[in-house]
């Protein structure tokens, strides 16, 4: 993300909830609606572009995401940056599975997690109550 950082990156998705999965990838929102830059920028650090386009749903569901790039990390693992209408970034939607809004974790934000607590869960203490088991 620190790679990112003239572009607003906000890690989202299981990642940042910390309920991840050998097969889980790296998802983090940008506020920038132009992917030239970001894709320059993550190839110049040694990113492997794997694909990229635009993001081609209902507006409803497409909740702000303009454009898609997938990219392999150093390390080989998948990360996805979607580039955000600058309304919707602002203004994230609330999470379909727990009710909250999908926030997510600025940079500085994220390095703070990973100092003082990197196994904290970012589910909502009622997430797991009585009423949301069935």
């Amino acid at each position: 993300m620190d790679i990112l950082r003239d572009f607003s990156p906000r890690l989202v998705g299981s990642v940042w909830r910390g309920i991840i999965k050998p097969r889980s990838d790296i998802d983090i929102e940008v506020d920038y609606v132009d992917p030239e830059p970001i894709k320059k920028r993550l190839i110049e650090n040694g990113y492997a572009l794997i694909e990229e386009g635009g993001v081609d749903v209902p507006e409803h569901l497409r909740q702000g995401s303009l454009w898609k790039i997938k990219v392999r990390t150093k390390l080989g693992n998948e990360a996805e940056i979607i580039l955000k209408e600058h309304s919707w970034y602002l203004n994230p939607p609330k999470c379909d599975i727990f009710g909250d809004v999908k926030r997510g974790l600025r940079l500085s934000e994220l390095l703070k997690v990973l100092k003082e607590s990197p196994s904290k869960l970012f589910i909502p203490e009622n997430a797991f109550s009585a009423a949301h088991i069935h």
